[in-house]
């Protein structure tokens, strides 16, 4: 046995997975387009987005983008900082467990910082013959280290944050489930914790790409995405770009495969690889018909009815769009307002959303129907979730 055939059979398992997912999407009818169906919200030139303008970074003292949002969080919180959160002793019994489990389980995304593994020389760089075998490799490997779904595109400079510089041209996105155990307690600590797990695991699982890839003798970096750390990306338009799903009601990404229940992450190289297409499935027509996230969402800051050009507020949003516009503030606000109960609102609005549910042939099948069927009878699905699922919009405080 060739040590090329050696690694094939070790990496047996996750071809199965890729070719599971790909047989899956055509189950569905997911279609590949040669355009990203967000073109359909571009009304206007797009400027790159100065990151000091989003909400959770506006939040930090002396951001000048931030004044009149740290005066309303101060008066509706009591809190100065969106992540102070209260003394142990104040807390419930459960609520001290649920916390402790969220401060373990985020640290990594925080704390973990590693200086990537040095780049092989050329001498020893492995030559690149077939850009789809080698793509192929990366994604197999990104599923081995414990990712979702890994994707790739061309990256758009249109993406990368103002100020910024990443010369790598491709991206490879790396998406990882949250825990519906966890996030469907939403707002808790327990849903927080939902995150900040998916958000450390990725954080591991892009570094180990990252030296992978230095291995083989290309330079590559994992990307810092979050937005209350030092985000270099916008991950959503680049997610899209990759064919990981499309742009929904909530502002984020939904999938195929785990709806908008996932967090992103992205390494970028100079690996030559096979670039995946977008991907076309009726999320537009699904989330007009729908509206759960906004019905749900506790502050409100999920619109209702159609797309539109009317920013909630410009000094966080970036014009030249026509979409669902998620009012960051009345968002960010809610996660300070009861800290004994929650830190953050912790994915509601994903954990309301119909697509969320376990892959087996009963929810596959009525994925094929919200993609396939009138909207009158996504409509009725809708009604289906909501009476099944006992959703109620009080948050039990």
């Amino acid at each position: 046995m060739t040590e090329m055939e050696r690694l094939e059979k070790a990496l047996l398992p996750y071809e199965k997975r890729l070719r599971a997912q790909e047989r899956f999407r055509k189950f569905l009818g997911v279609k590949e387009v040669e355009q990203p169906t967000y073109q359909r919200y571009i009304t206007g030139p797009v400027e790159r987005f100065e990151k000091t303008r989003m909400a959770f970074l506006a939040l930090r003292p002396g951001n000048t983008y931030g004044e009149e949002l740290r005066k309303k969080f101060k008066a509706q919180t009591g809190y100065d900082r969106h992540l102070i959160a209260p003394e142990y002793e104040e807390l419930e019994e459960e609520d001290r467990i649920a916390r402790s489990i969220s401060q373990a389980v985020t640290r990594a995304c925080g704390d973990y910082e590693p200086e990537p593994f040095p780049i092989t020389p050329l001498e020893g760089r492995l030559e690149v013959k077939d850009e789809a075998i080698i793509s192929r490799l990366i994604k197999k490997v990104g599923l081995m280290f414990g990712a979702d779904i890994v994707r790739i595109t061309e990256l758009d400079q249109r993406w990368v944050y103002q100020g910024g510089k990443i010369s790598h041209k491709y991206a490879i996105i790396c998406a990882l489930q949250h825990k519906p155990s966890l996030l469907n307690l939403a707002p808790s600590y327990f849903s927080e914790a939902s995150s900040g797990d998916s958000y450390s695991r990725l954080k591991i699982i892009t570094t180990q790409l990252t030296d992978f890839i230095r291995g083989l003798g290309y330079d590559a970096m994992y990307r810092e995405t979050r937005g209350s750390g030092e985000p270099e990306l916008t991950m959503v338009p680049i997610a899209l770009d990759a064919g990981i799903g499309e742009f929904c009601r909530t502002g984020r990404v939904l999938s195929p495969e785990y709806g908008n229940n996932m967090r992103l992450k992205a390494v970028t190289t100079d690996l030559p690889l096979l670039k995946d297409k977008p991907i076309s499935f009726g999320t537009h027509e699904f989330c007009m018909a729908c509206e759960s996230c906004a019905k749900y969402c506790p502050p409100g800051a999920v619109p209702k009815g159609a797309p539109s050009d009317q920013m909630p507020n410009p000094v966080h949003n970036n014009p030249g769009f026509k979409k669902w516009w998620i009012n960051a503030e009345k968002c960010i606000i809610f996660w300070g307002m009861n800290r004994k109960k929650w830190g953050s609102c912790g994915g509601r609005c994903m954990a309301v959303c119909p697509w969320n549910k376990p892959m087996n042939l009963f929810h596959n099948s009525v994925r094929w129907f919200a993609i396939h069927s009138p909207d009158f009878l996504k409509k009725l699905l809708v009604w289906g979730d909501e009476f099944v699922y006992r959703r109620k919009k009080q948050i039990d405080k």
